[in-house]
Parts: structure tokens; sequence; C-alpha cells
């Protein structure tokens, strides 16, 4: 029920809410809609009216006593002028808050947004930990700008940046100039910056793809010099020959993710590869060849290895294994001094050449390369086993519907690799050891 507004009221009113800890209002007699709201903390002028399309809105006046009752009335009249003439106080109060706070996202500094960048976006990403440091971190395309506001950085001034990156190192200024470009997007996106500086921007490396493939006589050399290494490269080395898949996906491994049954049904062991742990993020079931399985046994129960350890390969026993630079480097110069070792038996003074220059991940090349050439396995059978998805066609229709796992197809060429690699490269085979791999997983 409307009356007369007095300070008296007003005053008996907020004592009232503050002892009630309620919401009370006392709604003004003479001017229509205008009302006071009290609660425990403040008190508050309103406006209660309809607009022209016909909703109901609440426009916030100013707060008592800051605002007098006189002045509230003269404010509710102002704002029922600016209604009946169109204007939507609410949506311009709104628009002016917006701005505001884009305004001061404007200017905050480059890492304070990438701060916020890493944890609403990057801490989702696999290599969110990589992408920041490409960004920010020692060497990172941005680390020179991390004081600066993104407002004003130019366009000139990262290419510039994007070319001194290029000239060290080419093929890493292109992943830096995505990353960086992503980064960029989402400040767009959020209000931080009106465009993305480096939208359109050509990579400063042209890129080819690798066509490296290991012959069997490098793969066996490979093989054997692995085993210089000891646990766990020893094992991750000749796991990711058996089983082609990324590194970092094998490195990680969760010893819970595998089924291994045990050494009556060598040929039945799975591992079930989570979505989140993909590059393309798609699961997928992985059949273990008897020699897959016999490798990650021996990585098990490794004297080395923690025990209580989630992963199959690590060294502390929390994390998983890294250091993947250095233990390429040994492996490099195990290879070569094997191939020196194999010239003076043969007592040659012929020059030792080292092997040429190779990935971890030309191993899935020589897989896909030599299961297709040699065994005869169908391109999309070994497309599937290195869990890419109807790349083996050109066909769009293909890659969106052809969605299936293929496991029985894909666990025979795995087995018919293995098979391969006993007979052609001389790696033993699994012994029957008896061991219950249901033990050792627990």
């Amino acid at each position: 029920m409307a009356e007369l507004l007095t300070k008296n009221a007003i005053e008996a009113l907020i004592a009232r809410a503050a002892r009630e800890k309620a919401q009370l209002e006392l709604r003004d007699q003479r001017e229509p809609g205008l009302r006071l709201r009290a609660g425990a903390r403040s008190a508050v002028w309103l406006l209660v009216i309809r607009l022209n399309n016909g909703k109901r809105s609440r426009v916030k006046l100013g707060t008592w006593p800051g605002m007098a009752i006189s002045d509230a009335r003269a404010a509710a009249h102002t704002v029922r002028s600016q209604i009946v003439q169109g204007i939507d106080p609410n949506a311009e109060k709104q628009a002016a808050a917006k701005e505001a706070a884009a305004e001061a996202r404007r200017r905050v500094s480059i890492k304070d947004v990438l701060d916020t960048y890493e944890r609403l976006v990057l801490t989702g990403h696999r290599r969110g930990a990589a992408t920041r440091r490409a960004l920010d971190g020692k060497a990172g395309l941005l680390t020179t700008l991390a004081n600066r506001t993104p407002a004003s950085i130019t366009r000139l001034e990262l290419g510039d940046l994007v070319k001194k990156h290029a000239r060290k190192a080419p093929i890493s200024a292109n992943r830096k100039l995505a990353y960086a470009s992503a980064f960029f997007n989402w400040c767009a996106d959020e209000g931080v910056l009106a465009a993305n500086p480096l939208e359109k921007m050509r990579k400063p490396a042209k890129e080819n793809e690798r066509d490296r493939y290991h012959t069997l006589d490098e793969l066996r050399e490979i093989w054997n010099a692995a085993g210089t290494l000891g646990y766990p490269f020893e094992q991750l080395y000749r796991l990711l020959i058996v089983l082609p898949h990324r590194r970092e996906e094998v490195a990680a491994l969760p010893v819970a993710d595998l089924t291994l049954g045990d050494d009556d049904a060598p040929d039945q062991g799975i591992w079930l590869l989570s979505a989140p742990r993909t590059k393309n993020a798609s699961a997928l079931r992985v059949p273990l060849s008897p020699l897959a399985r016999s490798i990650i046994v021996e990585a098990m129960t490794h004297q080395d290895r923690p025990q209580d350890s989630r992963y199959l390969f690590t060294t502390t026993g929390d994390t998983p294994v890294s250091g993947f630079t250095k233990a390429k480097r040994r492996l490099d110069k195990a290879i070569h001094a094997a191939r020196v070792k194999a010239a003076e038996e043969r007592g040659g003074e012929e020059k030792v050449e080292p092997m040429p220059h190779w990935t971890v991940h030309d191993f899935r090349t020589t897989f896909n390369t030599h299961a297709c050439e040699l065994l005869g396995v169908p391109p999309h059978v070994a497309d599937r086993v290195l869990n890419h998805v109807a790349t083996a066609t050109r066909s769009k229709v293909m890659r969106i519907y052809n969605r299936s796992e293929l496991f029985e197809p894909r666990r025979e060429a795995l087995c018919a690799w293995a098979e391969m690699l006993h007979e052609r490269l001389g790696v033993p085979r699994p012994r029957n050891e008896g061991v219950k791999v249901s033990q050792v997983a627990s």
C-alpha cells in the first residue's frame, strides 16, 4: 500500500529490515511506481514501470540517504520521460557496464590475459602447458610483450617477432604463430581486442609432410640399441615399434587402462586408449599382440619401476616418463657405436655414417609403409591402427560415416607385424614364464 514517504518512515523501515533480516519496501503515494527497498545492509530507490513493449521493468535510481526523497521523485520522473521516448534505462546501463568491463580488460597486461586464457582454455588441452610455454615461456613468441596491453600491440610488431623466431627455428615459429593466433582470436571473442592482429598472417616456413620411414635393417639397429638404455626407455622405444601409436599416448600409458589377461591367452590383451589422451579426441580399443604384451609385462615388473605408480613408464612414480630429447640422443649414440663396432669387426676402414635423421614419429610411417607393402594390410586398416579415421580415402562422406573400429582386422595386422619383427629382425619371441598379469597390475 502506497503512503507518503518521510524520513522517519524510511528510518523505521530500515531498522525493521535489519532487525528481521528481511527485505521490506515502502511505496510512494505521490510518485507512481517509486518505492524504497530496505535490506539488512542497504536501502535503494527503485522505479517499477512498464516499457513501451508492455514488459514490466525495475529501474534502480540510487541509494538512501545519498539520494533524498525529492531527488528520488525527480529521478523517477526523468526515467518515466525517457521511457515515453522509447529509451530503456536498464539497457543503457547494461551497455555502459559491458563497455566499462571491456575497457578494463583492454588495460590489463598480456601476461594477465594469458593467465586467464590458461585457466579457462589451456587447462582443458592435452598440450596446454606446452602451448603456454610457446606463448610467453623462456623462448615464447610473446615473452618480450608480456607487460604490454593487448591493444597496444601491432601486427607489424608481431610479424617481426615471428620472423625473428623463424630464423632460429622455422617449424617452431609456425607452431608459435598458430598458438598466438588462437590466443588472439579468443581475446577478440572476449572483447579484450577488437580483432585478431595475426589474422591471415602466413606461416614463416614451408612445411613438407615427412616421408621418412625406416628400412628393416634400420629398425633392427634401433631395436638392438634400445636394449642398452635400460628401463623405462628400453621398453618404451621397443613398444613404440611394436605398437605404432603417438609417443605421448604410449609414454603416459596408465596401467589401469590395460587388460592383459594371463600367459594362456597372450593375444587377447587390450589397451583402452581414452579420447582425452588422443590427438583427434577419438577413443580406441587397441589390440595387443603377444610381443606388445610381453614388453608391457617386462616394464610392469621391472625392478626400477616404482610398483605403486599408476603409470607404466615412470621414473618418479608420480608422473609419466620425460626427458625424451636426452633419451633419443643416447639412442642415436648407441646406434652409431654399434655401427662402428660392426665396421671394426669386418676389418674395414670405411667411414661409418650415422643413421639419417629420424624422429620417433617415423615409427608410424614405418609401420604404415611395411604393413601395406610387405604384409598386404589394407590401407584403411593400417589407418585405424594409427587411430586415423578413413584417411586412406579422400571421400569426406567416408570420413564422416566410417567410424568402424575394425578391431579384429587391426588385431590381425598387429600380430602379423609382430611376427615379421620376429622373423625379419630376429626379435626374440615372448617366453611363457607363467606371470599372471592380474597380480602385477593390481
